[in-house]
């Protein structure tokens, strides 16, 4: 396993489709070992990585932290730290809406994200996150 913000950047690095296993760790960080990077690992990687590819890993962080495994406090530590990010970047931005919106056109990538959803489907069930041991966005 990589180190986290190696795997962060290893994230970022190529598009999507490209990074599913990554992203499947990173998920599984996030989720079930209770990992989130802080503003200052993303500043650290921000200039090792292309401006799509920082604003490629922002958007699959926001994007973890949309599916009910995340655990709430996480969820909004990302929340937050990927708003910050989108007003630097991006400007404007405001907090998420509700329903369905395309995280790959709010970061302005062109990754598609449906074979992101499609291998992230398995490890966010409530079997799978409760078979972890661990505590999770779905605990009681």
């Amino acid at each position: 396993m990589l180190n986290t913000r190696e795997l962060l950047r290893q994230v970022g690095s190529l598009p999507l489709d490209a990074r599913l296993e990554d992203i499947k760790e990173l998920a599984d960080v996030v989720w079930y070992q209770g990992y989130f990077p802080t503003k200052t690992d993303l500043e650290l990687l921000r200039p090792r990585l292309s401006r799509e590819g920082f604003q490629r890993l922002l958007c699959v962080l926001e994007l973890l932290s949309q599916y009910p495994v995340c655990p709430r406090e996480g969820a909004r530590h990302l929340q937050e730290l990927t708003l910050y990010f989108h007003r630097l970047l991006l400007g404007g931005g405001g907090p998420l809406g509700q329903g369905r919106y395309s995280p790959s056109k709010r970061w302005q990538i062109n990754d598609q994200t449906s074979a992101l959803r499609k291998a992230l489907l398995p490890i966010q069930t409530r079997t799978y996150a409760d078979s972890t041991g661990k505590r999770h966005g779905l605990s009681a």
